[in-house]
């Protein structure tokens, strides 16, 4: 069948709000005359045909995902000048067809935004079909188009059209100046339909200056990098092990937990705050909406079979690796080769292990990192203001350099409880060079160390035999234990 043409150039009398968008727009003005007109490119599946799909042209078009309708959107933002608002509500509008069409479509139309930006999503569907929607703005115009390689089922297209909302939340941060994140609706996606989704975007946030996002949400893995003119960040979440995963409250608690490791180390390293902020908001959103963990039947017998004193052990989160990569300076003229940077990454990794639930093996151990270098001035109420004249060479220059882990071992035998234990460490080396009018007057290294090992097996067998003991606070004690202590000074209690 060929494709339907829609074209606004003729205006008509308006019969609905969408119609009478289209008829405005499509008047000429001294101030549009020079903008060209939009096309609509439909093609409709085999099944179906132009009439069943519009009916009567001349009649109102209700449905807000309908062709009229984005092509209405379409036209209002491409005439905008306010280019964070080049894709307002077209994400959201593209996918909601999936709730009624599920058709190919595609538009697009000249602009006088001035946006740069380029957003896609790819979703995958359990049984294998894919679909792809696109936006894109630059010079030349706006478009946007939606592919689905077959037919899709009522119920793909429900899961689908369920992200138009999402998917509308995270273009809508990515248009901002500067872009933010918003992700988490994403990862509500219907994994037992939608075996995958990816957004991918680059984004200027100025003249020739661009921002790439990268996200993957699937059944067995998650992932995020961002890179810009900043630095970049990235983390990848693997999803196979849901039997660890702790409830909501817990993974909320987690999650502060790690976020408040990062704060630290930002604030100890001098890091760009826009940066981190990214970092947390991506590490927050991409630990969201974890589907529901497997049932206590699907798992009896197994060495995935972990009691509430195992999940009191563990974070709760799904293992991870994340980091952030600050982009280096050279901030003093006189020493280029002294830099500013800042460098962080965390991790955290659980292995189950056993012939079964009775003899069953659990390890989970959280390790972070951190290097840093930065120029300070020696003096808290001065500014810092290095040049080429050797009377501003009044600083101080820091390098640091810490590491930290934590571990916690669970082991049973014969269905006994026969080791329980956490142990951590930590390690802050801090070097400072303090120059005066150019010359080095002071040269100072500050290493420190701290440790602990915690036996709970004792307490752990105590709290079995104490029937007046209350268990929810019991295992909050225990969980209090567990997470990551960089300050060698907490490391050592």
């Amino acid at each position: 069948m060929n494709p339907l043409l829609l074209k606004t150039s003729t205006p008509t009398a308006p019969t609905s709000w969408q119609d009478r968008i289209v008829a405005l727009a499509s008047r000429p003005t001294a101030a549009t005359a020079a903008v060209a007109k939009p096309s609509v490119v439909f093609e409709p599946s085999a099944a179906q045909s132009a009439a069943a799909t519009y009916g009567d042209a001349s009649k109102a078009a209700v449905d807000p995902s309908s062709d009229d309708a984005i092509a209405a959107i379409i036209t209002r933002n491409a005439a905008s000048a306010n280019s964070s608002t080049v894709f307002a509500g077209l994400g959201q509008a593209l996918l909601g067809r999936f709730n009624t069409e599920g058709t190919n479509f595609s538009t697009d139309a000249a602009s006088s935004s001035g946006a740069d930006a380029a957003i896609s999503l790819g979703i995958r569907t359990a049984s294998g079909a894919t679909v792809k929607l696109a936006l894109n703005a630059s010079s030349s115009g706006l478009s946007v188009s939606l592919n689905s390689d077959r037919t899709l089922t009522d119920s793909e297209k429900q899961a689908i059209a369920s992200l138009a909302s999402a998917f509308q939340d995270a273009v809508d941060g990515l248009s901002k100046q500067p872009p933010s994140l918003s992700l988490d609706g994403l990862m509500g996606a219907d994994t037992s339909v939608l075996s995958s989704v990816d957004l991918n975007a680059t984004v200027a946030t100025m003249p020739g200056v661009h921002e790439t996002i990268a996200l993957h949400t699937g059944t067995d893995a998650r992932s995020l990098k961002v890179d810009g003119p900043s630095g970049s960040i990235a983390m990848d979440l693997d999803m196979s092990q849901p039997a660890t995963w702790g409830n909501r409250t817990q993974r909320d608690a987690a999650v502060a937990s790690y976020l408040g490791q990062v704060d630290a180390a930002a604030s100890r390293g001098h890091a760009d705050a826009s940066l981190v902020a990214l970092f947390k908001d991506g590490f927050s959103q991409l630990n969201s909406h974890y589907p529901t963990s497997p049932t206590s039947a699907s798992t009896r017998g197994t060495t995935r079979a972990l009691s509430s004193t195992d999940h009191a052990l563990l974070t709760g989160l799904a293992d991870f690796n994340a980091s952030i990569s600050q982009a280096s300076s050279a901030p003093n003229p006189m020493h280029g080769d002294e830099l500013d940077t800042f460098n962080y990454d965390v991790s955290q990794s659980t292995t189950l292990s056993g012939r079964n639930a009775s003899d069953r093996h659990l390890t989970q151990t959280l390790a972070s990192h951190l290097t840093a270098s930065f120029h300070t001035s020696p003096w808290p109420d001065t500014p810092l203001h290095l040049t080429d004249k050797l009377g501003s060479q009044n600083y101080n220059y820091t390098q640091i350099d810490d590491s930290a882990h934590a571990s916690t071992d669970i082991a049973y035998a014969k269905g006994k409880l026969v080791s329980a234990s956490i142990q951590h460490d930590a390690s802050q080396d801090t070097h400072v060079k303090k120059y005066m009018v150019g010359q080095l007057i002071d040269d100072t290294d500050t290493p420190s160390h701290g440790e602990s090992t915690r036996d709970l097996l004792p307490l752990l067998t105590n709290l079995a035999h104490d029937t007046k003991a209350d268990p929810t606070a019991s295992l909050d004690t225990l969980h209090g234990y567990t997470g990551l202590r960089a300050d060698p000074l907490s490391a050592r209690k």
